[in-house]
């Protein structure tokens, strides 16, 4: 508003009662200039209405009132900055005009209501949304039938009344396809769920809810109630996907956001109350929008008739009119019968993640219906088409001929049946004809000549680039590769070893699987020119490797070996069958199976190949920081991978943390299960109960198939794979190994597999440490853990749970990650991943970056910034010519009589101490130190950085600073010896540059510097001497307190007049004399 205009605010509440608003209105309208509200359509029409008799007629501006009042001269000096129920009509029929749903001869517009009657039956509705349900229904009712001409049927619905219900969906069924519900969102959920039930979700028939007061949390999942049953959430969940809700288009600007924010703590601060996690309601902002529409139009009036003009409200109303403005709500339109043009969005439902989002936006002011880019509406069809508003056939099938007798009928249904029987028999024929052809066409059969082992072609690799290139040769201190060995991980200087070994060294073979990337994440072929085996050179890894590898088709495998008894395998129906079940198993946490060689020695299963290594590689590794939401992640992988297989495959048998492994999108996969004919017998893989290995493998198995090892199946059960799970947990929470005891600094696994068979007497199973004072979680949730983990490897089998409710217990945990989607929780991994490498590069680095640090800090000290940044970035700095900059030089009188009185010490700590504090008083000014000699002091301004002729300002500040300290200063082997400092200033060109390599110095050259010198010589104790050219500056810029000294002579300048610097305005340092 214009200066000097203030805003006073009297508020009152008329708690929407007509009676008693016209009431406060009369009382309000005498001692204001504007009424801002009611908000209730009933209120503000009797105040509205009384306002034109009263003696003031002030201006009325309200955001609700959306019914019909549009009559101003019934309605007095009324403005409406909220939504109107014309807009709503509007957008409803530019929607139907849209979609051809046009006025038919028969009824096809159903609008349903909620009686008044049943409103008062239910007291904690809103008897806002209920009076505007209300008056929206009767404007719809009046506008689409007399003016638009469409036939409508208006229904009643209850949830406590039979008859309304049944009417309601007889009418949907017999002459309606389009429906429009006038009621609160508790009922529009009631009708939606009936209607699901009764059969009217099916593509034929929509439904269209306007909701302008809810918020966005609710507006987004409306058919979810978290007090409801889970079995009626789901139907509200398929009924909303026919339904769209029409509402106010949400402002979505930095300002709102900020406003939103700014009313939040004025209701907490003001009222007390708090509001949820989203923006306010864009009513509130409409109030904003109002007084902003209410200044504008003062403003106006002001300007043209001047104070008078305030107490005319009919004026000001005027100016309000036929305006648009930017509101924090957007754009406002108001037309010229004082209505706001209000813009709206039509929501639909994502049928993925089931929240209702925008797809289209119908724009008040120019009457235009848009769809959102990029969406599309669900209209719950087969070709999702929006469906007619009458049938094909009509109502009462009265379109569609009937010229097919009875008979005729039943005949075309039994040939469809045979039809059906016939299919049904040929495709099982086929499913099993094809399962044959599948299992003998061998196509998971991969010859040896087809595998490139990765540790051959690194030293073809090797080889090859040595003769290509000088460059790229890599020698080491002996003159040969040499090797480096992580128990089974192989690097790039190993010898390629046999991939089936003797025996005894199998025993050393460690068991964990590994799995692949896809090709064009590996290798790709144009990449280089020179390849081996189709994989480019440049893509043969050289960093560590998790498993025996090898390229197969230019894909990254790991090969896992296959124990045998014979040398030779025997290749039957059964192992065909086992191989296909496992190469059709297919999903995100399982490892996907690729083949298997058969090639005597070199039997192996290929599978993807995992990059990140193995739960248990991650869990060992200290330098990865893993925080809960990244814990509790992985056991829902675990979890999501095992439900999997249970559902189509059966059970693991041999779940542990090393058949745990994880991708490069760090996505965790389940390994090594199946295919036990391949993988050799029992006793071939256990070897000997002596083997330390081996009862470490025995570590996750369950207690019942320990105590009966010859009767336990091979593939394992369901419910050892939980008990497996529950151990696989505890590794997560603790990070201290598999089976970590507390109470054990290293106990021997045989140890512990004997206590797990033989429990004694009545002491609890032997199983790990559980303590919940050992888990940095909050109270609630670690106890939760714990116990599923407990119930996880309970000693009765039959008491576990199933992997889907260990699943769904774990998701309350890490509600963020589950409710989000895939690549949400992709990046919230690769960003933990992200930060774990940040962290350890920023400790491997930050003694470098101190190193670096102090080295730019010193060169900052010994030239200006600019120019040591010049040379930082290795750009030479050549000597450059300065028209005019000003030049400061002082030192202490009397120094060489101090100096001869004090020790060195003492001289060294008073030039520091004073150095010290002048160096303090630079910083504050726009000017650089040149150089200390001894007791001189100088200092340079309006150079590297010109600064016009704010040079002579910025070093007469500094000298006054300097003046007015050294009174103050203090001597410390002489406290009360005053240190007398003479200043010299001049004014001049000159030129300055780097001078010197080794200790580079930035020196200033010209007359400019000696006259400023002898300025210093020829002056006084405790006084600023300024030249003439300084003395000139410093008059043009104004301020400065000098007097003139009169002419000096100076040494090979002759007579020159001077002056002296006593201060700026009223902060005189150096009092004038007469």
């Amino acid at each position: 508003m214009l200066p000097g205009v203030q805003i006073q605010i009297i508020s009152n509440d008329s708690q929407c009662d007509y009676r008693y608003a016209p009431v406060i209105g009369l009382l309000l309208l005498k001692d204001i200039d504007l009424l801002l509200g009611p908000f209730c359509t009933f209120c503000l029409a009797a105040v509205a209405r009384y306002n034109r008799y009263y003696l003031y007629q002030k201006p009325i501006i309200t955001s609700g009132a959306a019914a019909n009042l549009e009559d101003k001269e019934e309605y007095y000096n009324l403005i409406r900055v909220g939504p109107m129920n014309f807009d709503i009509e509007n957008m409803l029929l530019a929607i139907f005009q849209r979609y051809n749903w046009l006025p038919r001869q028969q009824q096809n517009l159903l609008i349903i209501y909620v009686p008044d009657d049943e409103t008062q039956l239910h007291k904690q509705r809103d008897e806002t949304r209920v009076t505007f349900s209300r008056l929206l229904r009767t404007t719809i009712e009046n506008r689409f039938s007399h003016q638009h001409r469409y036939i409508l049927r208006v229904k009643p619905y209850s949830a406590t009344n039979k008859h309304f219900q049944s009417e309601v969906f007889r009418c949907m069924r017999e002459e309606v396809r389009l429906v429009v519900l006038c009621a609160d969102p508790d009922t529009v959920r009631e009708i939606m769920i009936k209607a699901h039930e009764l059969g009217f979700i099916n593509g034929e028939y929509v439904f269209f809810n306007i909701d302008l007061f809810s918020s966005e949390r609710l507006t987004s999942r409306p058919w979810y109630r978290k007090t409801d049953s889970n079995e009626r959430n789901a139907a509200a969940s398929v009924a909303y996907r026919a339904l769209m809700t029409i509402t106010l288009r949400k402002p979505n600007s930095t300002e709102y956001r900020d406003f939103s924010d700014k009313v939040k703590a004025a209701a907490k601060q003001n009222y007390s109350f708090e509001y949820p996690e989203e923006e306010v309601n864009s009513f509130v902002g409409a109030f904003h929008d109002a007084v902003l529409l209410y200044a504008l139009a003062i403003n106006d009036t002001l300007a043209t008739h001047g104070l008078a003009g305030i107490s005319n409200g009919s004026l000001i109303t005027s100016r309000m009119k036929s305006r648009t403005f930017k509101g924090i709500t957007g754009t406002v339109s108001i037309n010229a019968n004082g209505d706001r043009n209000a813009d709206y969005s039509l929501l639909d439902m994502d049928k993925n993640t089931k929240n209702f989002t925008v797809v289209a936006h119908y724009y008040g002011n120019t009457k235009r219906y848009e769809l959102v880019s990029g969406k599309v509406i669900d209209w719950f069809s087969k070709d999702n088409l929006p469906p007619p508003d009458v049938p094909k056939c009509g109502f009462d099938n009265s379109r569609c001929k009937k010229d097919l007798s009875e008979m005729a009928i039943y005949a075309v249904i039994v040939l469809l049946v045979l039809i059906c029987v016939l299919s049904v028999l040929i495709g099982v024929i086929y499913r099993k004809l094809r399962l044959e052809s599948e299992l003998h066409a061998m196509n998971w059969r991969i010859a040896w000549s087809e595998l490139e082992p990765t540790e051959r072609l690194a030293a073809r690799r090797r080889s090859m680039a040595s003769q290509s290139s000088r460059l790229r040769e890599r020698p080491s201190d002996s003159g040969a590769q040499r090797t480096q060995t992580f128990g089974n991980h192989q690097q790039e200087g190993e010898e390629a070893q046999p991939l089936n070994p003797t025996p005894n060294e199998q025993q050393q073979q460690d068991e964990d699987p590994a799995i692949a990337p896809k090709g064009s994440d590996v290798v790709s072929s144009n990449d280089s020119v020179e390849t081996i085996a189709g994989v480019p050179l440049s893509q043969i890894p050289v960093a560590q490797l998790f498993a025996k590898t090898a390229y197969y088709k230019g894909n990254l495998v790991a090969l896992k070996q296959i124990y045998l008894r014979n040398k030779r395998l025997e290749v039957n129906n059964k192992i065909l069958m086992e191989i296909k079940r496992v190469k059709d198993l297919a999903s995100d946490n399982i490892v996907r199976f690729i083949g298997a060689c058969l090639d005597s020695p070199n039997e192996c299963l290929v599978t993807e190949y995992c990059p990140k290594g193995s739960l248990q590689d991650i869990l060992e590794n200290d330098n990865l920081n893993l925080d809960w939401m990244f814990k509790f992640s992985l056991m829902l992988d675990i979890c999501r991978g095992m439900i999997y297989l249970h559902h189509s495959f059966g059970s693991h048998g041999n779940l542990k943390s090393s058949n745990c492994l994880v991708d490069s999108r760090f996505s965790l996969k389940i390994a090594d299960f199946g295919l036990h004919s391949l993988r050799g017998s029992k006793e071939l893989k256990e070897r000997d109960d002596s083997d330390y290995s081996s009862y470490r493998n025995k570590l996750w198995t369950a207690p019942e198939l320990l105590r009966n090892p010859s009767t336990a199946p091979a593939e394992g059960t369901r419910e050892g794979d939980v008990y497996s799970f529950g151990i696989i947990a505890q590794e997560i929470i603790y990070r201290k190994g598999v089976f970590y005891i507390s109470d054990y600094d290293f106990p021997e696994p045989q140890d512990i597999i004997e206590k797990i068979r033989q429990p004694v007497g009545s002491q609890p199973p032997f199983r790990p440490s559980l303590s919940q004072e050992l888990v940095d979680l909050d109270g609630e949730r670690v106890q939760a853990l714990l116990g599923i983990v407990r119930s996880c490897w309970h000693e009765d089998p039959n008491a576990r749970p199933n992997f889907n409710a260990v699943k769904s217990r774990i998701s309350r945990f890490n509600k963020d990650a589950e409710s989000g989607n895939i690549l949400d929780n992709l990046l919230k991994r690769m960003e933990q991943y992200s930060n774990n490498l940040e962290s350890l590069v920023a400790r491997r680095t930050d003694q470098y970056l101190e190193e670096k640090k102090k080295a730019e800090n010193l060169l900052y000290c010994m030239l200006p910034k600019q120019v040591a940044t010049t040379l930082m970035k290795g750009e030479s700095v050549t000597a450059e010519w300065f028209d005019s900059v000003t030049i400061y030089f002082s030192d202490i009188c009397g120094f060489t009589a101090l100096s001869s009185e004090s020790t060195p010490m003492e001289v060294v700590n008073l030039l520091n101490d004073l150095y010290t504090l002048f160096d303090r008083i630079i910083e504050q000014y726009d000017c650089y130190k040149v150089e200390t000699i001894g007791d001189a002091y100088m200092v340079v301004s309006g150079l590297p950085g010109r600064n016009g002729n704010l040079h002579a300002r910025e070093i007469a500040r500094m000298s006054l600073s300097f003046l007015r300290n050294i009174f103050s200063f203090k001597i410390r082997h002489k406290p009360d010896a005053q240190l007398k400092l003479r200043i010299g200033v001049h004014s001049g060109p000159v030129c300055a540059g780097v001078v010197g390599l080794k200790m580079p110095r930035y020196c200033l050259f010209g007359d400019t510097v000696n006259t400023a010198s002898r300025m210093e010589s020829n002056g006084l104790p405790l006084k600023i001497h300024i030249s003439s050219l300084t003395y000139a500056i410093l008059e043009e810029i104004g301020g400065f307190v000098t007097t003139e000294r009169g002419e000096v002579e100076m040494k090979g300048k002759g007579l020159q007049k001077t002056y002296w610097l006593h201060g700026e305005n009223d902060n005189i340092v150096d009092p004038p004399t007469n």
